[in-house]
């Protein structure tokens, strides 16, 4: 399993060479700017730590500035906007660099490729570990450093190879960062990192991992109920507090759906320990393209997807965040009529992106319905209510139940014109929609069928039910 997971002695020394080239280029060009900075460095799995993948790394490069000399806090985003412009861009100008994009998560920075692999070139404030614990960040990134020196100074060989392991394990459930393909957030390496370095071994860390909406990894020793009367808290359902600040969960960014798939493929990988299927284990631990098949025709009819095109300009993530928004956006609109009634009952969507390609995809419980539907009023008891429901609705109004009712016309009862209507209606800025389909549509179907509805139970016995009855009647 190791062997074809860990990096070979060649990419480590390909991403060196990247990183030393990058940072001779950031401090040539730093010297002829007027930013007063501390130190540039590589943070992340292939910084210090150490503990990429195999075939799967990326570089994170820091430059840090000098707090002291920035001490307007209200101009932090013009700041970093310019050290992106009058910095970083200028240094990588003459390099050999493609897919170079401006990107933005709290704040600029940089982001390119350089000689096949995917570099991120950030700005972050240095901060010792003191004020950092005591008052917190100035940026989010500037816990990086802090969490790049935490891991490493305790990094062993054995928990590194442990790392690689639980890393590649969530990789292989494609829930992993922020390409995850289950979720718009999947777990992050370093909470994975620390995961097993404060666990005593493998298992234990899997274990971990497995519990923590339930058993919470706190520094402090915190129950979860002290954890939840946080209110910065409150809305936690999982708990992993950052050891170099222990105001953030860490485990905050984890969408619910990512997590829970990532649990449910742990309680398979334990049967398949309890049943010693070797070649099922190893390979729940190596990462595989998502199919690319057909799903089974008797599910086509629930299906619905678009793809869309990225015009090269806007970073992945915000269109990625983009097309998470429109989904649910799509989501609340199709499963409800205006007046709160059901439509196409439950909808289940994901995003899911390749390069420049993206896709929407939708498994809908009730994709086609009947023109009208019945639109409850009030109680029957509620006289007043009653009465004036009566008299703006005259003679189409029925009883039911001990209440009222209307009959009405529907809008939409086909779910993929209204799915368009919706796309049309709410363009977004940097992709294209497009009318040809690519592998990426069965991948995204793959995801909801072979990832989403295992953790679905409910949605998926309907709809399977809705299978049986259409079989046995057709027989």
């Amino acid at each position: 399993m190791l062997a074809r997971i860990t990096p070979s002695q060649e990419e480590i020394d390909l991403q060196t060479r990247i990183i030393e080239q990058l940072s001779e280029t950031l401090l040539s060009k730093g010297e002829t700017t007027d930013f007063q900075y501390s130190f540039i460095s590589a943070e992340g799995s292939t910084g210090k730590k150490q503990t990429q993948l195999k075939g799967a790394a990326d570089i994170d490069l820091f430059v840090a500035l000098k707090p002291e000399c920035y001490p307007d806090r209200n101009t932090l985003n013009d700041l970093m906007e310019r050290l992106v412009s009058e910095w970083f861009e200028p240094a990588v100008k003459n390099l050999k660099v493609t897919d170079v994009q401006r990107a933005f998560s709290q704040h600029p920075f940089l982001s390119l490729r350089m000689d096949g692999i995917d570099v991120d070139i950030l700005g972050c404030f240095d901060i010792d570990a003191n004020t950092l614990a005591e008052d917190g960040p100035i940026t989010a990134v500037d816990r990086t450093v802090h969490h790049t020196s935490y891991v490493a100074n305790q990094m062993t060989e054995k928990k590194r190879e442990d790392a690689r392991i639980l890393k590649s394990f969530v990789r292989a459930c494609h829930a992993y960062g922020d390409t995850c393909a289950v979720g718009r957030m999947g777990l992050t390496g370093v909470t994975l990192e620390l995961i097993v370095l404060i666990k005593s071994n493998l298992k234990s860390a899997f274990n971990a991992l497995r519990n923590l909406d339930s058993e919470p990894i706190d520094p402090q020793a915190r129950t979860l109920e002290d954890l939840r009367k946080i209110p910065s808290f409150r809305d936690d359902q999982l708990f992993l507090i950052d050891p170099t600040d222990n105001r953030r969960n860490m485990a905050s960014s984890f969408s619910p759906r990512s997590y829970r798939w990532v649990q449910y493929k742990i309680d398979r990988l334990r049967e398949d320990l309890v049943n010693k299927d070797n070649k099922t284990i190893i390979d729940s631990v190596i990462e595989s393209p998502i199919p690319s098949s057909n799903l089974p025709a008797w599910i086509d009819k629930h299906t619905i997807v678009q793809e869309f095109q990225s015009m090269g300009k806007v970073h992945y993530t915000i269109l990625r965040d983009k097309l998470h928004k429109l989904a649910r956006k799509a989501t609340l609109e199709m499963s409800l009529e205006r007046t709160g009634e059901p439509r196409f009952w439950e909808i289940l969507t994901e995003v899911h992106f390749e390069n420049d390609r993206y896709a929407l995809g939708m498994l809908v419980e009730s994709p086609i319905i009947s023109n009208t539907f019945d639109r409850k009023g009030p109680p029957i008891a509620l006289k007043d209510a009653a009465a004036k429901f009566r008299e703006a609705h005259s003679d189409t109004v029925f009883e039911l139940d001990g209440f009222l009712f209307i009959r009405e016309n529907r809008e939409w009862i086909n779910a993929l014109e209204l799915f368009m209507n919706i796309i049309d209606n709410n363009p977004i800025d940097g992709l294209e929609i497009q009318a040809n389909k690519t592998k990426l549509s069965n991948q995204i179907l793959h995801v909801l069928h072979d990832l989403v509805l295992p953790i679905e139970p409910e949605f998926k016995e309907r709809i399977t039910r809705v299978k049986d009855e259409e079989k046995n009647s057709s027989s």
